[in-house]
């Protein structure tokens, strides 16, 4: 892709220098040697410390001047009083782009912004980018270059999507609970204090990169909110943005500012601005990854209208609330349809107007006609949406009898993978819901490895399909315009 504003240094590096390379546990040199290593980071990796000799194995150099071949990108985890000391030599080594892992500036006092717009005069002076200060680092790992303190092997999903982020520590562990659900993303920066490159840089960096399918964001503040929304009108044109802006109330207005210098605004204006722009909104960050996979990968939600399928009357009432709260709507099937399920041979006793109460019917009826009676709902042209909710229970027993155990985890999951290829056929979105989490429920674990993604809560359930509804009203709406 063209490096149109220098910062393929930061995701498609050709080399690495480590200032600050050390071996000592739980120190920042450490991180970053560690993550490059783990990932095995195809191209020279150059540990740079006043004392030298080695770094895991690898020859260290007491200057990255001394380094004999060009060094692309600098990653800086060194005191802030070495910071433009070690600036200068990279500009005069002709370093592309420093990540500054170093804290201690802009977002400590008016004496650390000071030493920080020095910085950035200094680099500016070499024409070199700068990431941070104050961060944690970058990554692409389709690239096998991780630059961060990301955890290490498998515990990381590589997938299109793409995060860019004012806070990055939180993140990390956003990322280890997408694992467990087969979820993640693949390429990651984290802004920190924004001396130099913005969030709105990768933004678009990330928009015109056509291997990112969808980009997630986690904001504090916006820095240029017109170069912000015309960015963002021309990536979501193409691909989803989800964002979830911090910093809403007083606390976390005040905590933003001490985290990384970052002025937070009113929650109505920016929230505006955002709408304005095709974003999606996260309700908590818990959903950034999840909203972000589904608007990548599932068919449009093209209305409010969503039908429930249960295996228990209960999980139907209160997922109502939780949709008809969010701003969906859980419509009563017509007296027709509801009349050609009956005549399919569902019992009396079980309710069809919506939710249908599967539940209510028996499990063996469940598993032999639920499919053909969600499959004549989606058809219908009555719903825009489905929920299919009460798989995956682990302490269902029948005396205790692992034989019975295991003939009922085989039938939830033939239900689950029968209605979630319904997606496919009708395209409309299906989504399958549990209160369980692939760690307590073998089927759900299954099933989740097959990439049918199982969302554990009835508010995550209506988050969910609410973005989904939101991203397609937002984009049909930019598309009439």
């Amino acid at each position: 892709m063209p490096d149109r504003n220098g910062l393929n240094a930061f995701q498609n590096p050709a080399s690495v220098a480590v200032i600050g390379a050390t071996e000592r546990p739980g120190s920042w040199g450490s991180f970053i040697m560690n993550g490059l290593m783990a990932y095995r980071f195809p191209g020279p990796l150059y540990p740079v410390n006043s004392h030298a000799g080695q770094v895991y194995g690898l020859p260290a150099y007491r200057d990255v001047r001394e380094v004999e071949g060009p060094v692309e990108l600098a990653v800086l985890t060194i005191p802030e009083e070495g910071v433009e000391e070690a600036i200068t030599a990279c500009g005069e080594k002709g370093v592309r782009g420093v990540t500054i892992v170093t804290a201690g500036f802009a977002e400590t006092s008016e004496s650390g912004r000071v030493k920080q717009d020095a910085v950035v005069k200094l680099a500016r002076s070499y024409g070199m980018r700068l990431v941070g200060p104050n961060v944690s680092g970058t990554f692409n790992l389709h690239g096998n270059f991780c630059a961060a303190a990301a955890r290490g092997g498998a515990e990381i999903r590589v997938t299109p999507l793409a995060a860019t982020c004012q806070g990055g520590y939180a993140f990390y562990e956003l990322l280890a609970s997408a694992s467990v659900r087969n979820m993640g993303v693949g390429r990651f920066v984290h802004t920190g204090n924004e001396c130099d490159v913005t969030v709105t840089d990768f933004l678009e960096y990330f928009g015109r990169d056509p291997a990112v399918r969808g980009v997630v964001m986690y904001l504090e503040t916006i820095r240029d909110g017109r170069r912000f929304l015309e960015v963002a009108r021309e990536v979501t044109a193409r691909k989803p943005v989800v964002v979830y802006k911090a910093g809403r109330t007083p606390g976390s207005a005040r905590a933003a500012a001490s985290h990384t210098g970052a002025l937070s605004g009113r929650k109505e204006l920016f929230n505006g601005l955002l709408n304005q722009a095709g974003v999606v909104l996260a309700p908590c960050m818990e959903m950034l990854i999840p909203i972000g996979h589904a608007l990548m990968e599932r068919p449009p939600m093209k209305g409010r209208r969503v039908c429930i399928v249960t295996m228990g009357g209960s999980w139907g009432v209160a997922l109502s609330d939780s949709l008809e709260e969010t701003g969906l709507e859980v419509t009563e099937l017509s007296p027709g349809l509801q009349k050609r399920l009956r005549d399919m041979g569902v019992p009396e006793r079980a309710s069809l107007k919506n939710p249908v109460d599967m539940g209510a019917a028996g499990t063996l009826f469940a598993v032999e006609h639920a499919h053909a009676i969600a499959r004549d709902v989606l058809l219908s042209g009555e719903v825009d949406a489905m929920i299919l909710h009460g798989i995956g229970r682990p302490g269902m027993h029948d005396q205790n009898t692992e034989d019975f155990m295991r003939i009922f985890a085989a039938m939830e999951a033939d239900i689950i993978r029968k209605f979630q290829a319904l997606e496919a056929e009708t395209g409309i979105p299906v989504v399958i819901g549990s209160h369980h989490t692939p760690l307590e429920s073998q089927v759900i674990h299954d099933i989740n490895q097959e990439g049918i993604r199982v969302p554990d809560t009835l508010q995550k359930i209506a988050d969910l399909l609410f973005a989904m509804y939101d991203y397609e009203r937002k984009r049909q709406r930019a598309a009439g315009s």
